[in-house]
């Protein structure tokens, strides 16, 4: 798999503005729906659980939502990536156009609803006086920039796997629900019992969520040994997605 050619990135675009505009093509409210739906899980939650962690958590809304954007975005991502290849079986037939195109632009389709839901909690935090914490704002990128390249490897191997094994796609709808509620999305970690607490750890997404936390909500540095794994293990999944998908990506056509 080569890096991106110039003439790959006419297509790479129009994936993403393809991916981006079918995702609310038959919605009333189209795009605002990417704002609709976090606003409206995070009144839920706020409604349902602020008033059980009231003592344990400041500005439960804020809380929520840092945990909410980047479990939609995980979550979205991997479910695109399954039915890249599989979905736009058509063109792959057809083309001899670069098979981890249509990988990557779902998932740079995705991260463009992940930036709209940034707006909506920095506006959030904004209504809620919630401190902004700079310059320590700003580094909250860096655990987005991880986790991306851990959704692309994750997304690359999926994309494989959906074709020789569909069944994947009915299997990540459980998978996903088992991560959010092991992610410390809308309770805190100290709700739970130590043994148990440490299981938590060997979840990803938890690590992440609470870095981007760090930043965003706490305005401090997060654990310096935690970026190193997550960097880590991001960059050992980009690199396993890379392997496979360069392994099997030629063949995947005679499996549609």
């Amino acid at each position: 798999m080569n890096f991106i050619k110039k003439n790959d990135l006419f297509l790479l675009e129009e994936i993403v503005k393809k991916n981006f505009s079918s995702k609310y093509k038959e919605s009333v409210l189209g795009v605002l729906w990417t704002i609709l739906s976090p606003l409206l899980m995070m009144a839920l939650f706020t409604i349902v659980f602020s008033t059980l962690f009231s003592r344990n958590i400041d500005n439960y809304a804020v809380y929520f939502l840092c945990g909410w954007c980047l479990f939609t975005f995980f979550s979205s991502s991997i479910s695109v990536s399954m039915d890249a290849l599989r979905g736009n079986k058509s063109i792959l037939q057809r083309t001899p156009a670069p098979k981890y195109i249509f990988v990557l632009g779902g998932v740079l389709s995705e991260f463009l609803n992940f930036l709209i839901t940034l707006i909506l909690l920095l506006i959030i935090m904004f209504i809620t006086h919630a401190p902004f914490h700079f310059p320590i704002l700003f580094c909250s990128i860096i655990p987005v920039i991880l986790l991306f390249v851990m959704i692309v490897g994750l997304g690359l191997m999926l994309s494989i796997a959906c074709v020789y094994y569909t069944d994947i796609k009915h299997l990540w709808s459980v998978i996903s629900m088992m991560f959010m509620y092991a992610s410390a999305i809308f309770y805190p970690i100290d709700i739970i019992p130590e043994p148990f607490r440490g299981y938590m750890m060997l979840n990803p997404l938890y690590w992440v969520i609470d870095q981007f936390r760090c930043f965003i909500y706490r305005g401090i540095v997060p654990n310096g040994i935690n970026l190193i794994n997550f960097l880590l293990l991001s960059l050992i999944i980009l690199i396993c997605g890379i392997i496979v998908f360069k392994k099997y990506g030629d063949k995947v056509v005679t499996k549609f």
